[in-house]
């Protein structure tokens, strides 16, 4: 028996999985991450199609080169062939019209046929072979052997076949240079129809066959005529008669074949078609070794020599085809992936942040509620209302102290409240109104709630409305309170006011206090940099030792950079402490001058010490007087070009003060500059011409470290002559001139004592 209602049970589960579903569906986080999954799957989707496009085109080029490789083989040898054919029908013209052709060993043959195989390279020897089969002429520079000729093809093939226009040959052992073969060229000598009848009878004699004319072809100098055409080492080509016999094959032994016919696919694709290039196996020499029927994948491209007997059989690897394809996809797809997790990455990111602005909305809504709670369970009448007065919220504190309900003052004008509300003064003392007529003295202050959105703008902050405009798109909020209550809302304003000045201090110290968390790093980049140079984890080469010497220098000027912006930044911030200690003012210079010495060594500038003579103790701060020196004279040698000079000069003033003068012979400083030459982060040379590196802090900063020492730095200077910078130390930073050594030593003794 059926429950009444049960078919309503599976139904409201139904649309209530719709509704479920739809709202996981239409939420904001789910299209984010399928818009990262989506655009992911795209990215791999066309990294993907372009690699197989990829390889497609670095097959189908593999295909052309391949091709290309045969083609310009055949040409080769159809230019070869065509050449000797030409040559050895012009010997037979030669023979026909010379009278003593027909007869054996004339001098004038045998030297015409030398000039003859010297005018063309490919030859090796030229060979006349008489209708008995003995030779009768040859270009050797040896006396005319009296061999039989009669057994070999080039002569028997061309006196039996009559019709047969050119004849060559399996490559032979040549006679005449041992330990060479040579391919037969071979050629009917026939007389024409007036001799043939003169000759009548014997052998061959009625058909006119008067011998064969023979050029043997060298196969070295035709391996090199074909490799000067730029074969590609990692392909090979084979020269082949039409019955399969190799004539010729670079690299040589690559493929392990006797003939042609050992290489099946290539035999049957020349029994098909006259060219045809396919994607097969080629035997290859590893895998002929290993007694494998299987070769190397290779592209094939095989080519019958049009009006000779050849066939050329051109192979390349596909391995080699794809060699830069492999390392293309291989960058491709760790781009890929790199960009898959950065995409990953990111869309977690963005659906991290969307919930947490769920998250803020859904507190901001509960906070919101809890404002107007707090607003309503206030002592103080709190009102807002707009730019035209109007009432827009009335807490119950309010309703309480005008005895009016809120639906009821909503938008009312506040003057119904407040008569004097528009008085321009805030935070003042006014009369308020209650319903019944009842005047009342109150504290009305008003404060400006922005509703824009403007950047850096508070949410609420002090107004006078009668002040401001009546159409400025804003909301004011009215506290109606007693003194009391205003006073401590001044107090609150004093102390919001200080903070602000301390987060604007803390900003400067924040700066001061940055050089451990920035040194500590760049000096770990600088000690492990130094580590690899010294090669102590293994030897480098010459690339990697330049990177890691970038690597060093880079981080060297780094830390100089940080260095100097922190100085900069502790000077700013008052927080630079001088360590003061008896400092010798040549030591010091000597020392800078050693940092200087190689970078003016490399620019061609002369470093000239005239400090040396000049002893003077310097109560200072060593590192800061260094400091001083040093930016100095960075900046001289710098600024000075090769052949230069940068001199540094010190004496006592006529006060007892100390003087040190750095000097150079540079480019100088131009006078519209010179206002500007100690702020910071100013350069002579803006960023559209600068010529010189450099931050703009060195002199910055040596000047306050001259000031915090109560001393002076000037600068003379002259556009195109040099530019003399000069310290001045006032005598109290003197501890022994000769004229006031002991009092001086002694003061600063008691004053470090104390």
């Amino acid at each position: 028996m059926a429950v009444p209602g049960s078919d309503a049970l599976p139904s409201q589960s139904l649309a209530g999985l719709a509704r479920a579903l739809r709202g996981r569906l239409g939420s904001i986080r789910f299209l984010i991450t399928a818009s990262g999954l989506a655009f992911i799957l795209v990215v791999d989707a066309l990294i993907g199609y372009g690699l197989i496009q990829g390889r497609h085109e670095a097959l189908d080029a593999g295909e052309r080169a391949t091709r290309d490789l045969a083609r310009m083989l055949e040409s080769q040898t159809m230019r070869t062939a065509f050449a000797v054919d030409q040559l050895l029908r012009d010997l037979t013209f030669a023979l026909d019209i010379l009278p003593d052709g027909g007869r054996r060993g004339n001098p004038l043959i045998q030297d015409h046929l030398r000039q003859r195989r010297t005018a063309f390279a490919d030859v090796s020897g030229l060979l006349v072979v008489g209708p008995d089969g003995f030779a009768l002429h040859h270009s050797a520079d040896t006396p005319l052997p009296p061999a039989l000729l009669s057994d070999r093809s080039y002569f028997t093939e061309p006196r039996d076949h009559p019709d047969r226009q050119l004849f060559v040959g399996a490559p032979i052992a040549s006679r005449v240079a041992p330990g060479t073969r040579v391919i037969p060229f071979s050629r009917r000598w026939e007389s024409g129809k007036e001799e043939a009848a003169k000759e009548g009878g014997g052998k061959n004699g009625g058909d006119g066959f008067r011998g064969v004319v023979v050029a043997m072809v060298d196969t070295t100098r035709l391996a090199a005529t074909l490799e000067s055409q730029g074969i590609d080492r990692k392909g090979s080509v084979i020269l082949a008669l039409e019955d399969g016999t190799l004539l010729l094959e670079r690299p040589q032994g690559r493929h392990r074949i006797a003939q042609l016919a050992d290489w099946p696919a290539v035999w049957r694709m020349l029994a098909e078609r006259d060219e045809l290039t396919i994607r097969a196996a080629a035997p290859g020499a590893p895998a002929m070794a290993a007694g494998t029927a299987s070769g190397v994948d290779s592209l094939i491209s095989v080519r019958r020599v049009q009006g000779y007997p050849f066939v050329i059989v051109a192979t390349l690897p596909v391995a080699a085809v794809l060699a830069d394809w492999q390392r293309d996809a291989a960058a491709w797809t760790a781009i890929g992936a790199v960009m898959t997790i950065a995409i990953a990455l990111l869309t977690a990111f963005v659906v991290r942040q969307h919930a947490r602005r769920e998250e803020d909305q859904a507190r901001l809504g509960r906070a919101s509620r809890r404002i107007r709670g707090i607003l309503d369970s206030m002592l103080d009448a709190v009102v807002t209302f707009d730019t035209a007065g109007r009432i827009v919220t009335f807490n119950r504190a309010a309703e309480s102290m005008f005895g009016i309900p809120e639906r009821e003052m909503v938008g009312q004008p506040i003057e119904t409240l407040i008569p004097d509300a528009r008085g321009g003064a805030n935070d003042r003392d006014l009369t308020a109104l209650r319903r019944d007529g009842h005047a009342f003295p109150v504290g009305f202050t008003v404060s400006d709630l922005r509703l824009d959105g403007s950047p850096g703008a508070p949410a609420v902050r002090p107004a006078s409305f009668g002040a401001l405009e009546p159409d400025e798109p804003r909301i004011y909020v009215g506290v109606i309170r007693d003194m009391t209550r205003r006073k401590q809302q001044e107090a609150e304003l004093i102390a919001s006011k200080t903070q602000a000045e301390l987060a604007n201090r803390a900003k400067s110290e924040f700066l001061a206090n940055m050089s451990h968390e920035l040194r500590t790093p760049l000096n770990a980049i600088i000690g492990f940099a130094e580590v690899l140079d010294s090669e102590f984890f293994g030897p480098m080469n010459d690339r990697q030792k330049s990177c890691v010497a970038d690597v060093h220098d880079s981080g060297q000027h780094l830390l100089d950079i940080v260095n100097a912006v922190l100085d900069m930044s502790k000077l700013e911030a008052g927080r630079f402490e001088l360590c003061e200690e008896a400092v010798e003012a040549h030591e010091a210079v000597a020392q800078c001058l050693m940092m200087v010495r190689d970078r003016a060594a490399s620019g061609g500038v002369a470093l000239n010490n005239g400090i040396a003579a000049v002893v003077a103790m310097l109560w200072v701060d060593r590192r800061a007087f260094k400091q001083v020196i040093l930016n100095l004279l960075s900046n001289a040698v710098k600024f000075t070009p090769a052949g230069g000079s940068v001199t540094l000069a010190a004496d006592f003033e006529d006060d007892g003060g100390f003087r040190l003068e750095v000097t150079d012979t540079g480019i100088g400083i131009p006078p519209d500059f010179m206002a500007d030459l100690f702020q910071p982060f100013r350069q002579a040379e803006n960023s559209a011409n600068r010529r010189f590196e450099g931050t703009g802090l060195g002199l910055s900063i040596s000047k306050n470290f001259v000031d915090l020492h109560g001393g002076t730095l000037t600068c003379r200077s002259t556009t195109g002559v040099g530019t003399t910078m000069t310290v001045r130390l006032p005598a109290s930073r003197v501890i022994d001139h000769p004229a006031r050594t002991g009092s001086q030593f002694a003061g600063r003794t008691a004053g470090g004592a104390a």
